[in-house]
């Protein structure tokens, strides 16, 4: 492997036209030995991504009408989203690990564009064989997207596949030092995807059927829209819930993602209690989404090994983090309700938050303005209790896959064909 990646930064560098230091803000490999002697889990996690994005790939193009369009839309919302997040100071809240392959001034590794179609586009896939009324199918696809990402939060932090500002108001409130937040975030975002996907297309396009494709000009513009618009959408989202019960009285964010996911749950559930003519056809899951049961299998499965071997407390994890800094300095954070919040500008080694790293596993402590340095993971503080939650998040999310890739068909993307004198059977 890394032969293969020495030979791509020679063939950049010999045919973009670029100087070192231009061409490595855009992309900078790291030796994958690398990784495997100080980060092996994070290696693991990369590999992951993009067994899961090559295999929602497979599925797309094996498939096709609108499945190719949505798998690429996910991978311009995921883009947009990272982004977005990189440079806009009031969100930049968060730094990826180094992977094998970097991108954007070493900010965004390649694997990550690959979370958002193993989630977005795995959950779509899934939710389509519910056949829910289209008001309903966006929160179903925000909540099953929520369910893939509990045990990769929970354990990528631990694992530290990245990391979180130490007191930035808007991810303060944890979960397992997961901001809770973050699973607002993937259901608003996932759901607004879906909303816009589908929506941009019946009106401005077609009317057909929502998998069927329309032609390459409008799917590439329902695509380009749906990359661009779904994270403000999902902003949104976090208006009418989280800004005003967090930002003006103080109430803790779980309060605000348990009252979002029960909306969610509430709408799905009233969908499905007056199903669609052609719900529920189907007894066992067909081979046309088997990529997706691999898929599904192999995330799951990958978390709950991770939650039974891996000993975080022999992590090394080199790369760009919070900058080091005195305590006292405070940078004002904007909500649209018009409150002023703050967060400290850098992270205080005297007295930061984060307990799922230190610096034991090195010789001295970052001095101040350094924010490229080596944090050291920390064991598990109670491993029974990390194995019995993450197994029985998997275990759940498992049987909730399970019935609803088996609810019916997947869509199909191409007009049947009939004898004559006979009419066409409804979708």
């Amino acid at each position: 492997m890394e032969d293969y990646l020495t030979a791509a930064q020679t063939f950049l560098k010999k045919y973009v036209q670029l100087p070192d230091k231009d061409l490595e803000w855009w992309i900078k490999f790291r030796a994958p030995q690398d990784i495997l002697k100080q980060h092996a889990t994070f290696l693991y996690c990369e590999v992951s991504f993009y067994i899961l994005g090559l295999l929602t790939f497979m599925h797309a193009v094996r498939n096709g009408g609108r499945y190719p369009w949505l798998w690429l839309s996910t991978i311009l919302h995921g883009l947009t989203v990272e982004c977005v997040s990189y440079f806009l100071p009031d969100i930049d809240n968060f730094w990826h690990g180094q992977s094998m392959i970097m991108l954007l001034g070493q900010r965004l590794p390649l694997h990550i564009l690959f979370v958002y179609p193993a989630f977005i586009y795995t959950a779509s896939v899934a939710v389509a064989h519910m056949n829910l009324r289209w008001w309903a199918e966006p929160f179903a696809v925000g909540l099953s997207v929520v369910l893939l990402d509990l045990p990769f939060d929970i354990m990528g932090i631990k694992l530290l596949w990245w990391t979180w500002h130490d007191d930035d108001p808007n991810i303060y409130d944890r979960h397992y030092w997961v901001p809770w937040t973050s699973y607002y975030f993937h259901a608003t975002f996932a759901s607004s995807f879906t909303y816009i996907f589908h929506g941009v297309r019946r009106v401005f396009c077609s009317q057909a059927h929502r998998f069927r494709s329309t032609g390459c000009i409008c799917e590439l513009m329902c695509a380009i829209v749906t990359g661009l618009f779904s994270m403000p959408l999902g902003i949104l989202q976090f208006v009418p819930v989280y800004h005003p019960l967090h930002d003006s009285f103080g109430i803790h964010s779980e309060v605000c993602v348990l009252i979002l996911i029960s909306v969610y749950i509430f709408i799905v559930w009233t969908a499905d209690r007056h199903p669609h003519f052609s719900a529920r056809s189907g007894t066992r899951i067909g081979a046309d989404s088997f990529e997706i049961v691999v898929g599904v299998l192999l995330h799951y499965g990958f978390y709950i090994y991770l939650v039974l071997f891996s000993q975080p407390e022999r992590i090394r994890s080199v790369g760009y983090h919070q900058p080091i800094g005195p305590c006292d300095e405070a940078v004002p954070v904007q909500t649209p309700f018009g409150h002023m919040l703050q967060k400290t500008k850098y992270l205080c080694l005297d007295a930061y938050y984060e307990d799922y790293f230190d610096f034991h596993c090195v010789k001295k402590k970052p001095a101040s303005g350094k924010e490229w340095y080596t944090i050291c993971g920390t064991p598990f503080p109670n491993h029974v209790e990390y194995i019995v939650v993450v197994l029985s998040f998997c275990v759940v999310a498992l049987f909730w896959y399970w019935q609803v890739l088996s609810s019916g068909p997947l869509p199909k993307v191409s007009q049947e064909r009939t004898k004559p004198g006979k009419s066409l059977k409804k979708e």
